[in-house]
């Protein structure tokens, strides 16, 4: 029986059934005994290597997350009944929703049809506009943070929150919030204004009708760096969504479309019989004239010009075997920190890279082509990461529900399932000895475990910072990670060596070379070689004309290859800095990288897709296509004879290659 059923909570709470987890909470369903109904209780729960500071903060936001939500009377919006305190934890008694996050409807079932999306957006933006009239902004639209129930459409999580007239809890030096729905203002560390929500809704919307992120990225560096310079991707299957999308999503304040607006836009796409009422110039939304928004969310007088569109003919997308899209599920929002110190809630982790399925490529033939082995369900969340030990026995993985799971890989059976990181888990590797696996991740933390993850040795903290990969020296005397800079940690002292003299760059990625100190960089401007024996200055290899997040070193250590965010995999010469091959394109953004261990073929993963390329020969030798969305890492075991692949349909691949 899982520990805490049964109990009492305050006298009159009874627990039931754990319905969720997440960093630094749990959700039960309880049975309220004094007035006999179901109620969802949460409780808060705090690591014993957290400061009393990080302790208070946490009471204070999950206070401040059901004042914020107790303000509010709306029936899109999950009520909350109570604050108790049972022990030394205080607990959040909420109503019980039976139903299942936005999230994991489109994961599930593929994405909305344009006039059920319109109809969740009105439902969303009333919960908004009475949250915004109480004075409180949300700052955390997600579909994550959606509850759809039956018809009804909840909006949970306001553990971000803030209030009028409130302190703010909030650290001032890190954004919160999940980066993928983060308003471009808030991107840049600007205050969040009500325009801010509705941005984030945009974005919600997109999701639900494309079936994937707007900005997609493969770290948070990467997404908020699209979401301040690039433009959303095209929106295929939105149709008549399409104008209230393009309005949301602008990124200049006083453009944005405002919420009396956007529910004009959303009442015609839902009901297109209902008439405009007068706000818009005539009664098709595809030439509608919205009126841009002030920064704090108000309409603004006159109108401006506005691009119409043309009606896209949306194919089938219906998933084979797929059950019916309002089909019901047990499920509740549960809070969980977003980034260091900041809850949020949710249910099923947020699992929203794509999911719009493409067309199958042709494959080679099955004498030559590599043969899938086993597919690992490891977690309810997209996979960020995927790790060989160096004895090829044990496969680490990690992604966005915040765990970090090893595997044996002789009966391919789970062996340890490691918590403590409080977001999205985005790399992982072991040390040449095999002795410790580092991870880390959106919470800013490198934590470092023995290698068969029974103990946690170390946390070394960039303070707030995310994490986006990690590289161990070839001795294993130092540890890489790159997030907002290039850090460079001392296994043994479990402490900070230095930190690369890099300013004004987001760095996406490091990797060490295999003999010796040389390690390579990528940021927004430049791939870089640093001698971490004297790390003063570095040699550049190329400028940057597209973002690099996958890379790395050829076993021999001659040749360092990088992929990025133009769909293409270059390979250039240590020695020379001379580019020596281009692979072609990919079909969408390169994720992931990666050598055989003979140094003969190179992984690639872009899109759905692996890219096997012959080194010697310079040509394709194999294509692995998932058919099941983007493909976000890859990695050859020790021997070369397996691939392991993971991405957003929350499976790991295995492969056999040789």
């Amino acid at each position: 029986m899982p520990e805490g059923r049964g109990r009492l909570i305050a006298g009159q709470y009874r627990l039931i059934e754990e319905i969720g987890r997440g960093g630094f909470a749990v959700v039960w369903r309880a049975r309220d005994e004094r007035l006999h109904r179901d109620v969802a209780a949460k409780r808060l729960f705090l690591p014993a290597h957290f400061t009393e500071e990080q302790r208070t903060e946490q009471r204070r936001r999950t206070l401040q997350e059901a004042r914020s939500a107790a303000r509010l009377d709306h029936h899109g919006v999950v009520t909350v009944h109570d604050v108790v305190e049972d022990g030394d934890d205080p607990w959040i008694i909420m109503e019980y929703v039976d139903g299942r996050s936005l999230g994991e409807l489109v994961r599930t079932h593929g994405p909305l049809p344009p006039e059920r999306v319109a109809d969740i957006g009105l439902q969303l933006l009333d919960a908004l506009r009475a949250a915004h009239r109480a004075g409180v902004l949300h700052r955390d639209v997600k579909p994550g943070n959606v509850l759809i129930a039956g018809r009804r459409v909840v909006l949970g999580d306001f553990g971000l929150a803030t209030v009028e007239g409130d302190p703010g809890l909030t650290r001032s030096d890190v954004v919160m919030g999940a980066p993928a729905y983060l308003a471009p203002e808030r991107a840049r560390g600007e205050p969040a204004v009500a325009a801010s929500d509705l941005w984030s809704l945009g974005a919600t919307m997109f999701y639900a009708v494309e079936g994937r992120r707007p900005f997609p990225g493969a770290n948070p560096n990467a997404m908020l760096h699209a979401i301040l310079t690039g433009e959303p991707a095209p929106a295929a299957h939105a149709g008549p969504l399409r104008p209230v999308l393009d309005g949301l999503l602008r990124k200049n304040l006083t453009e944005r479309i405002g919420a009396a607006t956007a529910a004009e836009l959303l009442s015609a796409v839902a009901d297109p019989a209902r008439p405009s009422g007068g706000r818009l110039e005539g009664s098709d939304p595809r030439r509608a004239v919205p009126r841009p928004a002030a920064a704090d969310g108000k309409e603004r007088g006159g109108t401006r010009p506005w691009n119409a569109f043309a009606e896209t003919t949306r194919p089938g997308r219906a998933t084979p075997g797929a059950r019916p899209w309002h089909g019901r599920h047990l499920t509740v929002l549960l809070a969980t920190p977003v980034v260091a110190l900041a809850l949020a809630l949710v249910t099923i982790p947020d699992h929203t890279d794509d999911v719009a399925r493409r067309p199958q490529r042709p494959s080679r033939p099955a004498s030559t082509a590599p043969r899938l082995v086993a597919a690992l369900s490891a977690g309810p969340g997209e996979i960020y990461t995927v790790a060989f030990s160096p004895d090829g026995r044990t496969l680490a993985t990690g992604g966005a529900d915040h765990t970090v799971r090893l595997w044996n890989l002789t009966d391919r059976r789970l062996t340890a399932t490691l918590n403590g990181h409080a977001y999205d888990v985005f790399s992982a590797a072991f040390s040449p000895d095999g002795r410790t696996l580092a991870t880390a991740g959106y919470d800013g933390k490198v934590l470092l475990w023995s290698g068969d993850g029974r103990t946690r040795l170390a946390t070394l903290d960039t303070r707030g910072n995310s994490v986006g990969a990690l590289s161990f020296s070839p001795d294993g005397g130092i540890l890489a990670s790159a997030g907002d800079a290039v850090r460079l940690w001392s296994v043994s002292g479990r402490r900070l060596a230095d930190t690369l003299p890099v300013r004004g760059e987001s760095m996406f990625t490091a990797a060490f070379a295999p003999r010796g100190s040389t390690l390579a960089t990528a940021g927004t401007w430049a791939i870089r070689l640093w001698d971490t024996a004297r790390p003063g200055r570095p040699v550049t290899v190329t400028r940057l004309t597209s973002l690099i997040v996958g890379m790395a070193f050829s076993p021999d250590g001659r040749t360092l290859a990088a992929g990025g965010y133009d769909g293409h995999v270059r390979l250039w010469d240590v020695a020379t800095h001379r580019l020596v091959a281009s692979l072609p394109g990919l079909p969408g953004r390169v994720n992931g990288v990666t050598f055989s261990p003979d140094g003969r073929t190179l992984a690639c993963a872009g899109g759905d897709t692996v890219l096997l390329w012959n080194t010697v020969t310079r040509r394709p030798a194999a294509t692995l296509t998932t058919r099941t969305g983007v493909v976000d890492t890859v990695a050859f075991a020790p021997d070369g004879k397996m691939l392991a692949t993971g991405g957003d349909d929350a499976t790991v691949r295995l492969w056999r290659v040789a």
